[in-house]
């Protein structure tokens, strides 16, 4: 059933199942907070899932006309809302990749290699919705943010992989580290 909710959702444009789908991805960060909510990172010297800000997968404006709507980021900002997070459209896909679905492994890892970029004054923008959101723990670690990367459905990873590349390779330029945590609805 799960299957058919997410087609209709993503190739159908099926927009009303996003709350549902949402709320599922939803519960699903909940239980990695929960579980691992003990384990710090050394590197950061706070929870793993201790989130600053929640971004998303970005479509290209081809995919956007067709659709209507960017899936990741309906499933990203419910996440956000439900959690009380920052929700920044932090990347931008400035040419259209084609659907990902025909493609083998190789051809995906390819295609994605510069299929991404982030938004002009990135860090300036998170550092503003942190100090905005009066996170005390956000304050004392600037230079270190955590972000959720949301995508609907993950095949290889190659989406996710070439996302948190470029919002790295920006915020390093800029002295800020970034832990990036991805979560997907699905597995195909």
């Amino acid at each position: 059933m799960a299957r058919e909710w997410i087609g209709q959702f993503k190739y159908r444009g099926n927009e009303k199942f996003g709350p549902l789908l949402g709320e599922i991805l939803n519960r699903a960060y909940q239980a990695m907070r929960h579980e691992f909510a003990g384990h710090n990172c050394t590197r950061f010297k706070r929870s793993l899932w201790d989130v600053d800000i929640v971004t998303c997968v970005p479509v290209s404006e081809k995919r956007l006309t067709e659709r209507g709507f960017n899936q990741a980021q309906i499933l990203a900002e419910k996440i956000a809302k439900q959690n009380k997070l920052p929700f920044l459209s932090l990347l931008v896909r400035p040419q259209d990749t084609g659907k990902q679905s025909f493609k083998s492994k190789n051809e995906r890892m390819n295609t994605m290699n510069n299929a991404f970029s982030v938004i002009p004054n990135m860090v300036n923008l998170m550092d503003s919705f942190i100090l905005k959101a009066g996170s005390q723990r956000a304050m004392e670690h600037m230079h270190s943010v955590t972000i959720l990367l949301v995508d609907d459905i993950y095949t290889t990873g190659s989406t996710l992989q070439a996302c948190a590349r470029v919002l790295r390779e920006k915020a390093l330029e800029q002295g800020v580290h970034l832990a990036i945590f991805c979560l997907t609805l699905a597995r195909s």
